[in-house]
């Protein structure tokens, strides 16, 4: 049992990871500043490696045990723990649109997939996503395989069935 008080609303060090993954997955698409992008690839590696969650050292106040992550960096993990958001990350879904942002949304989904969904087969939803797996056309694209499609067809169902409930 973990000795985080539940009425904070925090993230596990598996989700931060996964956003600063996709924040420097995102600026490297837009041609970001190389250092910017390698700062949140190395502090998502970071949270993976902490022995305890990330949100116990916040709530705590104790200092980041992350080497190279900044006071700005360190704001922004603060940021996403306690509320569950990132003004960065939003920032950059914006920029990307609809559809990139609502396939991001998914699991198994990074910026790269989700431009090539896009560009590639016409996806412009997750409904489509779901579509398009059914129908086989996934595993149409280069280096997609039917295990590929159906991973992503299951994690499109599985997002609409949770948001239709």
């Amino acid at each position: 049992m973990t000795s985080i008080d539940a009425a904070v609303p925090f993230a596990t060090n598996d989700e931060v990871a996964r956003v600063l993954f996709q924040v420097a997955a995102l600026l490297d698409l837009m041609q970001d500043n190389p250092y910017r992008v390698r700062a949140y690839r190395r502090a998502a590696l970071g949270v993976l490696c902490l022995p305890k969650p990330l949100a116990d050292y916040i709530v705590k106040d104790e200092n980041l045990p992350l080497p190279g992550v900044g006071e700005r960096m360190g704001n922004r993990l603060r940021e996403l723990v306690n509320t569950g958001h990132m003004g960065v990350y939003e920032t950059l879904l914006d920029e990307v649109g609809e559809p990139l942002a609502s396939l991001l949304a998914l699991y198994g989904i990074g910026p790269k997939t989700a431009v090539r969904l896009v560009r590639e087969l016409g996806i412009t939803s997750i409904r489509d996503l779901a579509a398009a797996a059914r129908e086989g056309r996934i595993r149409t694209l280069r280096g997609f395989g039917p295990r590929r499609e159906a991973q992503l067809g299951q994690q499109a169902e599985a997002w609409l069935a949770e948001s239709a409930a």
